[in-house]
């Protein structure tokens, strides 16, 4: 045989009986996709029951499901939980297992991170809450588990090449609203005024990359806290330690955030004066990890600089990670994207709120199909899949459903809806209550069925000696 050698560019597929399914647990057969969450409907965190759910539309569903405490392929522990599916394709149940107090696993937690930094890995971080499904033979078929994905875009490289209008970006509407210690005694907040039930910190430790703000300019005593996340009108914590959080939390993961400054419903209204203060605070809590528009009078331009006063959307995480930026900040407010580099114009909004939940499957339909009109179309848009107060009325009793309750029946809507082909083509997808859905474990799969898919990505080269 000949010394000199050639190589061979080759694509490679390769089955087997064990693999990572589309919604991201184990599969060991052909078999259908189990998943865990955190019912959006109790008092806190603390006391909310976990959710087992299957589906959807499984050709061949599990015999029975098991929650465990500890890893059962690991340990004869028995379940906490079982429930016998009875043919169901698919389908949810609230189990009578609470949440607890539970610290986010990895070291990832508030408290650990100031002391150690945390390992990035590569793969998602179990909690001591496991989820597996059985045929009647009591064969295992399915594995998952709750968990926390604090690094998926730092682990997938192949997401560095991909525009940020063909990333599946994980969102929570109104992100900030949720309770802390300062408003937990608002006994209105509490009723209507919480959209999340984690806060910010573990919002991206989770995996959730896209966050919307509502701002309002309320003066404190001292001056310290002048901007609040606001809920329409009405106040619901401070902005700054919400800031502050992000920059610990990009530091330590090099992960990309994106912040939409949507809306300024509270002290604004002809006053620009606060639009600078506000860009002030951005510039001073996140100004050197910002990813920076360049104004096309800028000396700095160059003949190939496609982002010049150009639309964020167009941009790569790799162009971001190259100047070392983790942070891009769209900002509803045209007089003020006049005057500063910090921010970018906002992508095109498609909300859901005026629905009814039956009215959500011909909504999404319109939206994702490629022949409608107002089908986004190479453009950066966010999909708010969220009910607001007055598309929940019930004629028949003449009830509003509250915040909790309308993601509790929207949600799994909207989730099995993008489960199938419309998950390629959704951007950022923001929702209320996110811990009640898959949502983050959806976009990391569908973002890595793309990098394999993508013709940029790179090929296998065997070298032949």
């Amino acid at each position: 045989m000949s010394s000199s050698w050639r190589p061979i560019i080759v694509g490679v597929a390769w089955c087997a009986m064990v693999t990572t399914t589309l919604f991201g647990g184990t599969a060991y057969a052909a078999s259908c996709p189990i998943h865990l969450t955190i019912s959006a409907l109790a008092r806190s965190i603390e006391d909310a029951p976990l959710v087992i759910n299957w589906g959807p539309g499984c050709e061949s569903p599990p015999d029975w499901i098991g929650l465990y405490a500890e890893n059962p392929a690991l340990s004869n522990a028995s379940p906490l939980a079982q429930v016998f599916v009875n043919g169901a394709r698919s389908g949810q149940v609230v189990s009578e297992v609470k949440f607890g107090r539970r610290k986010l696993p990895g070291g990832w937690s508030h408290e650990q991170v100031l002391q150690h930094i945390p390992k990035r890995r590569s793969k998602p971080i179990c909690y001591d809450l496991y989820l597996t499904s059985y045929d009647a033979s009591g064969q295992l078929e399915y594995f998952d588990c709750l968990k926390v994905q604090p690094t998926w875009m730092f682990s997938e490289p192949g997401l560095g090449n991909m525009s940020l209008r063909e990333l599946f970006l994980p969102g929570t509407h109104c992100s900030g609203c949720y309770q802390t210690r300062t408003n937990v005694g608002n006994a209105f907040l509490k009723r209507i005024g919480y959209r999340q039930s984690l806060d910010v910190w573990s919002q991206l430790v989770f995996g959730v990359r896209y966050l919307d703000f509502s701002v309002g300019f309320y003066p404190s005593h001292n001056g310290t806290r002048n901007f609040w996340i606001m809920n329409e009108h009405f106040r619901v914590a401070s902005l700054g330690p919400i800031l502050q959080d992000i920059r610990r939390f990009v530091i330590l993961s090099e992960e990309t955030v994106f912040l939409d400054f949507r809306r300024f419903p509270l002290g604004f209204h002809n006053n620009p004066e606060q639009h600078d203060a506000l860009l002030a605070l951005l510039e001073q809590e996140l100004g050197d990890l910002v990813y920076r528009r360049k104004f096309a009078a800028s000396d700095e331009l160059t003949d190939g600089d496609d982002h010049a006063d150009g639309e964020s959307y167009n941009l790569t995480l790799g162009d971001m990670r190259r100047e070392g930026k983790y942070v891009l900040i769209t900002y509803n407010h045209e007089a003020s994207l006049n005057e500063s580099e910090i921010i970018w114009k906002p992508w095109k909004k498609h909300s859901s709120a005026f629905l009814k939940h039956t009215e959500l499957g011909e909504f999404m339909q319109n939206l994702f199909s490629q022949k409608h009109p107002d089908a986004p179309r190479d453009i950066g848009w966010s999909l708010h899949g969220v009910q607001g107060f007055q598309g929940s009325y019930n004629e028949e009793d003449a009830t509003y459903m509250m915040p909790a309750e309308r993601a509790s029946v929207v949600n799994p809507k909207l989730m099995q809806l993008l489960s199938g082909p419309w998950s390629q083509r959704a951007n950022a997808v923001l929702v209320d209550y996110f811990a009640n859905t898959n949502l983050v474990e959806l976009a990391v799969n569908t973002n890595r069925y793309k990098t394999l898919r993508s013709p940029t990505s790179e090929a296998v080269v065997l070298d032949i000696q």
